[in-house]
């Protein structure tokens, strides 16, 4: 069983038709398969302006709070 985070973990998906939804997750694990859903396999990830795009260039991903991409997908600068 995972231990609930100190800081919730909160992400926002929206799309390019306009669906918009903001999630707030308690542990890692339920944030990393909310984040794999939306993005699917492959996505492009902006550090600079902290949002993932999926593979379809449909649907983003911003982190607002809790987590960063390299504890949510596994992505740094390094892994670019």
């Amino acid at each position: 069983m995972a231990l609930p985070l100190a800081t919730p973990i909160k992400l926002h998906y929206s799309t390019l038709d306009r669906f918009s939804e903001s999630r707030t997750f308690k542990t890692l694990a339920g944030a990393k398969a909310y984040a794999t859903r939306r993005l699917g396999t492959y996505y492009d990830v902006s550090l600079a302006f902290n949002y993932a795009v999926s593979g379809d260039g449909i649907g983003k991903l911003s982190i607002r709070a809790g987590t960063t991409w390299k504890d949510l997908i596994g992505y740094t600068e390094e892994t670019a």
